[in-house]
């Protein structure tokens, strides 16, 4: 397996406003832009002496530095409880669509840390790896057909044991208007990304509600807040994974009062997987993400033990207010930030599946 690099920034570099705002917090956060703020306060205070500045941006570099962050932390552990990070050694993370892309990345990363994976996609496992051999199990499936669903989670079951984490992962898209679409196109679309995801949690919720522990992640997209035309099955979809998220979060949380069991949904950008080949959203407010991009992100949050909701990129964290206001004036802004009518015109991304 090849080595894991995660000193690259979550979001590449370049001439996008990403780079730009990673350089202007190190900026804001740094001693000599603490000085620039006292001096700049302190021009009416004809007393101040030079000693006296910078004293006073000394402290004001450890509160926003040290003391506000250790505040935070603080707080947090307060009112929203602590949770452990997880033993990696006793997890069991079931991955679909973990032979390639961003669940690829994933599975790296949950192997390096030492937890067991269960690989489920309908194309061979590439890593061969006498390290990590006894790690993980590889299930061809295709997650559209429930047979073989149940079939694989009891195999799971049989050769790992109970799954303590599940990543929804497997996705596609047929970049084509919706009356050029066959019923089959429309069918598959669909089943893959939406409705397997209700059979994988019903095979392994059950186990985790038992242990009254366990965390499971969706990927969503951008998309999930806001369509695109050319893509409306794609979009759809991932709409609706958002709402399914968020309902059996507040289910698992309210029915079952489980709330140790976490959940993670990610709503990415562009990924530079193939999937989307030729999607222009404008490389400036938008930039293409490397799979590893997302694996790091939700890596982490199930590490951390805390359900989490990722944007990337940067610009991604407006969608859930633009997606509250009327339609024609989401419209707008979206045309403005992403050419939104015609980002699927040039559209040549893969639909293998």
């Amino acid at each position: 397996m090849d080595s894991i690099d995660d000193s690259k920034p979550v979001v590449p570099h370049g001439f996008n406003i990403d780079t730009i705002m990673r350089y202007a917090s190190r900026a804001a956060y740094s001693p000599l832009a603490s000085y620039l703020i006292v001096n700049a306060l302190s021009r009416r205070l004809k007393t101040a002496t030079a000693k006296d500045k910078l004293s006073a941006a000394a402290a004001l570099w450890a509160a926003a530095n040290v003391v506000v962050p250790g505040v935070g932390k603080l707080a947090g552990r307060l009112f929203y409880g602590g949770k452990k990070a997880v033993q990696w050694q006793s997890e069991i993370v079931v991955v679909t669509g973990g032979s390639n892309g961003v669940g690829l990345e994933l599975v790296k990363r949950l192997l390096k840390a030492g937890a067991r994976v269960a690989i489920l996609d309908v194309h061979a496992f590439p890593i061969d790896d006498a390290r990590y051999n006894d790690q993980w199990k590889y299930y061809s499936c295709d997650i559209t057909n429930l047979e073989q669903v149940k079939e694989v989670a009891g195999q799971i079951r049989a050769d790992l044991g109970d799954a303590t984490m599940l990543v929804n992962n497997a996705g596609i898209v047929v970049g084509k208007l919706l009356l050029d679409m066959s019923d089959r196109e429309v069918d598959k679309v669909v089943d893959v990304n939406l409705t397997s995801q209700f059979h994988l949690i019903r095979q392994f919720l059950p186990a985790m509600l038992k242990a009254k522990r366990g965390h499971i992640v969706s990927i969503g997209s951008i998309v999930s807040f806001v369509g695109t035309p050319q893509a409306s099955t794609y979009c759809a979809t991932k709409g609706a994974v958002r709402i399914l998220h968020e309902s059996l979060r507040r289910e698992v949380a309210s029915r079952y009062e489980a709330n140790s069991i976490q959940f993670t949904i990610a709503f990415p950008g562009v990924i530079n997987t193939g999937l989307f080949g030729g999607l222009d959203l404008g490389s400036f407010l938008f930039p293409t993400l490397r799979p590893d991009s997302i694996a790091r992100k939700v890596f982490a949050a199930l590490g951390s033990g805390k359900g989490e909701e990722i944007f990337l990129p940067t610009m991604a964290n407006l969608l859930p207010i633009i997606n509250t206001l009327p339609l024609g004036v989401q419209s707008t802004i979206c045309d403005v930030l992403g050419g939104n009518n015609n980002a699927m015109s040039s559209f040549s991304g893969h639909t293998k599946y």
